[in-house]
């Protein structure tokens, strides 16, 4: 992609914001296969994030899209169940993310798009989910933190390599091997990609909410302007501000 200026936009909401009468409201715009994976899922909670994820979706491509209404999307599931519009659909890039009561959503015109999301107060052994996730350069540096330094340093990490592993659209286990985030010491971050995927990848860690973990990745050579927008109510959005807290470049 050449170099200028590109427009990335975030969507987000918060799933308690949401009462059981607007999202039966809702579901008139899902499609018939995501009625079906509505229905079938065990808990009232997975229904909720599912349902919720799919009318931001829908409701930000209206947004963008003025002349399709959010029930009219083609919606179809992709490699390894991520979601992409159906062939013939208007391309719009985007990718989806949930964690907690919150749900965020990244759109723009790059084929190669990814977010993640996580919430970063919650006690977890972050040791071993690294031990068993990270490269041996993360992990040591990870570890020469102070122990209640560990845990931000880690969601720091992970949300930059899930983006990037869902931007690639590959499997979540190998992928995340093949980027290392370190930096540790100074606090900038510096990103290694292998296996011939370093050219243009951007990463950003995004301020999305209190107590929020987020980061992007995208693969352009373009300046990132990034707008935001809270879905307040059903296709109701009210603008927001995301700071981006950081930005770096991949090398190989």
């Amino acid at each position: 992609m050449s170099n200028g200026l590109l427009q990335l936009q975030l969507w987000h909401l918060r799933i308690g914001d949401f009462s059981d009468a607007e999202l039966r409201l809702g579901l008139s715009w899902l499609s018939g296969e995501e009625l079906d994976y509505f229905r079938n899922c065990a808990s009232r909670t997975r229904k909720r994030q599912f349902a919720l994820g799919r009318l931001l979706l829908r409701a930000a491509l209206s947004h963008l899209d003025a002349e399709r209404a959010p029930g009219q999307w083609r919606i179809v599931e992709g490699p390894h169940g991520r979601p992409e519009l159906a062939s013939g659909e208007p391309f719009i890039g985007f990718n989806l993310a949930h964690s907690g009561d919150r749900i965020a959503l990244v759109t723009g015109p790059l084929q190669r798009l990814g977010i993640d999301l996580e919430y970063g107060l919650k006690r977890r052994k972050v040791e071993r989910l690294a031990r068993r996730w990270f490269n041996a350069p993360e992990l040591t540096e990870m570890m020469q933190l102070a122990p209640e330094a560990r845990q931000q340093w880690f969601y720091r990490l992970w949300t930059m390599k899930e983006a990037w592993s869902k931007a690639l659209g590959e499997p979540l286990a190998p992928s995340l091997r093949r980027v290392t985030v370190t930096g540790a010491e100074d606090g900038e971050c510096s990103v290694t990609v292998t296996g011939g995927e370093a050219d243009r990848w951007q990463f950003f860690r995004i301020q999305a909410a209190p107590g929020f973990h987020c980061a992007l990745a995208c693969q352009s050579e373009a300046e990132i302007r990034l707008t935001s927008r809270r879905m307040s109510g059903l296709a109701r959005f009210e603008s927001t501000k995301s700071q981006i807290l950081e930005r770096a470049e991949s090398t190989s």
